[in-house]
């Protein structure tokens, strides 16, 4: 590993032994804040929790503008299944593979912890020559850019940018999609089981997962939309009643479980089993190749309990049509990048609690219209089933702007490091570049960072060799400012 990459992963490590889950950013906060106050730098924070450590410049740079270098607080805490792991108080437990580093059992946290180190390593270290700097440090990141949302522009003085939230090396993010949520919400009719029902547990899981716009091209299984379908062949051969569902844990993830419970009347039990196993086979064949992982389980469980309960199976059949409709996945893609999906949707929480039904799914498109439309999409399948429908404001989306002198500067600097052209994209996920934009006009901005995999799983990872070329390049730009 090369000296600085090391120098790099010290400061990550010290960062990944601080709980910072999304909307549990004070400890890591007031870790920054100490680390800012003990080289004597000034500290600015706003209601939401956001923060600015100003650096003044280096010798002879004084007079250069001033550079913002920007990342997020939160991670999204991801755990394997029977994981023990508790992201309250436990660190993140490092594991370097070759030249790969991974976590035990959960997330690594590099989405963006890597930012931060990367920000302080810049600054602790006496050979990289730099203009005035503002680390900006957001919170709630991972949740919907609930922190930038509510940033106090009055923070940044900047209007060059650096955006530290890109996962390939080499690629230079210059626009991001819009996205916004939409919560589906169905009181449900829930009554008493009569004799001579059995219970049959339908379990999803093993998927991959991943970031809901970063990964939904990768054809995935959502274990949401696993899950309908496998409660559709049940309702088509036996009458069966839902008592439990629940899948996924994020809004901003692709789920990787579900699991189900439902009853149904002993002298169908049989042919209900026989049906659900049969489309488990096939789907897990289909995923053979893109989501190896996908296992799915059907057991029965015994008699049903004299007061069990469980919904209708009119309200049950509503649930399984409303989920089996709902859109997920890439709807279209982009004109100027034909690879790079332009709108998409993710089914990304459901749950059945309190005698109702919680349904989640998160929408994003570069264009504002076309999100428009995949919003009233969602919005429809959910009132046709007589549900509550509610699409928060979200967060703008990113336009790119070809002439960004900051783009031409990090395109040449990256040319003559290493001989070699950056791709120049954009990004189909939210990045908080769209906000800042928004609320700060003229601001410069260019995404990038080192290479990692599988974001919000457990299976992230990062590119230990891609944190070196990311420095070279943060410190020749530093250095080119003027």
């Amino acid at each position: 590993m090369h000296p600085m990459t090391r120098t790099i992963i010290d400061y990550f490590e010290q960062i990944n032994q601080i709980p910072r889950c999304s909307k549990q950013e004070q400890q890591i906060s007031r870790w920054l804040q100490q680390w800012a106050m003990d080289r004597g730098l000034a500290v600015k924070a706003d209601s939401a929790g956001n923060l600015v450590v100003q650096v003044p410049a280096t010798n002879g740079f004084e007079h250069a503008p001033t550079v913002i270098l920007q990342g997020h607080m939160d991670m999204v805490c991801e755990k394997q299944a029977g994981s023990d792991h508790d992201f309250s108080k436990d660190p993140i437990r490092m594991v370097q593979d070759g030249p790969w580093l991974t976590a035990r059992e959960t997330t690594l946290g590099a989405d963006n912890g890597i930012a931060i180190a990367l920000a302080l390593a810049l600054v602790d270290s006496p050979e990289v020559t730099h203009p005035p700097l503002e680390l900006f440090f957001t919170v709630d990141e991972e949740t919907g850019l609930t922190g930038v949302l509510k940033m106090d522009p009055s923070l940044l003085s900047g209007r060059i940018l650096l955006n530290l939230d890109s996962e390939d090396e080499g690629v230079f993010i210059v626009g991001c999609a819009g996205g916004r949520n939409t919560t589906i919400n169905r009181p449900l009719d829930v009554k008493v089981l009569d004799g001579g029902f059995e219970w049959v547990g339908v379990s999803a899981h093993g998927m991959k997962g991943g970031h809901s716009g970063v990964d939904i091209a990768k054809h995935r299984a959502n274990a949401n939309k696993v899950m309908a379908r496998l409660l559709s062949a049940g309702i088509s051969v036996a009458p069966m009643r839902l008592v439990e569902l629940k899948g996924g844990t994020g809004r901003n993830v692709i789920p990787r479980a579900c699991e189900a419970l439902a009853a149904c009347r002993r002298d169908r039990i049989d042919e209900l089993v026989k049906a659900l196993d049969s489309l488990a086979r096939i789907i897990e064949q289909e995923y053979r190749t893109a989501d190896p992982g996908l296992t799915i389980h059907i057991e029965k469980k015994g008699p049903a309990a004299a007061d069990g309960r469980g919904v209708t199976e009119n309200d049950t059949a509503m649930v399984v049509n409303l989920l089996a409709a709902l859109p997920c996945g890439p709807a279209e893609m982009a004109e100027d990048f034909p690879l790079l999906v332009q709108t998409s949707t993710n089914l990304s929480m459901v749950e059945i609690s309190n005698d109702a039904l919680a349904v989640t799914s998160s929408q994003r498109s570069s264009v504002p219209s076309r999100l428009d439309a995949m919003c009233l999409a969602v919005e429809s399948v959910g009132r046709l089933a007589g549900a509550t429908v509610h699409t928060g404001s979200g967060y703008p989306s990113w336009p790119m702007n070809r002439e960004s002198p900051l783009l031409k500067r990090c395109t040449s600097l990256y040319r003559e490091l290493f001989d070699a052209a950056p791709t120049v994209q954009v990004m189909h996920a939210g990045l908080e570049c769209g906000v800042i934009g928004d609320r700060c006009p003229g601001m410069d901005m260019i995404s990038l960072g080192p290479t990692m995999e599988n974001p919000h799983s457990p299976s992230e990872r990062l590119y230990l060799p891609s944190v070196e070329k990311v420095w070279r390049l943060m410190v020749a730009l530093l250095k080119a400012v003027d």
